[in-house]
């Protein structure tokens, strides 16, 4: 091996080699599982107040439709997780409230 080879690394067994895991680890708000878990299971729904977004907040419409979109994200991320815990089964609802801006979330009805 020259000199510039040893500037960069070295020579290793491929059993030695280590992987890490890919990509960002998904974290969740404990609050909001909980708030979920307690609704949706007996068929109530859920004002998420804490995820409003407003118009009137945002520069222009493509920024109001991609920060409701980020929002409605991350509650579909914490109803997976709730369905992959078996608390709830079905597929989640949101609808945005017309005044508030809060996404209003149940579980879709057949």
């Amino acid at each position: 091996m020259s000199k510039s080879d040893e500037e960069f690394g070295q020579v290793i067994d491929l059993t030695d080699v280590s992987k890490a895991r890919r990509g960002a680890e998904a974290t969740f708000e404990q609050g909001l599982l909980d708030l979920l878990a307690s609704a949706l299971p007996i068929g109530k729904a859920v004002a998420v107040t804490r995820y409003a977004v407003l118009r009137s907040d945002c520069a222009s419409d493509e920024e109001y439709r991609n920060a409701k979109q980020s929002k409605a994200a991350e509650i579909r991320k914490h109803f997976d997780r709730l369905v992959a815990d078996g608390i709830v089964t079905g597929r989640v609802s949101i609808h945005w409230h017309p005044e508030t801006g809060t996404p209003q979330v149940s579980l879709r009805t057949p």
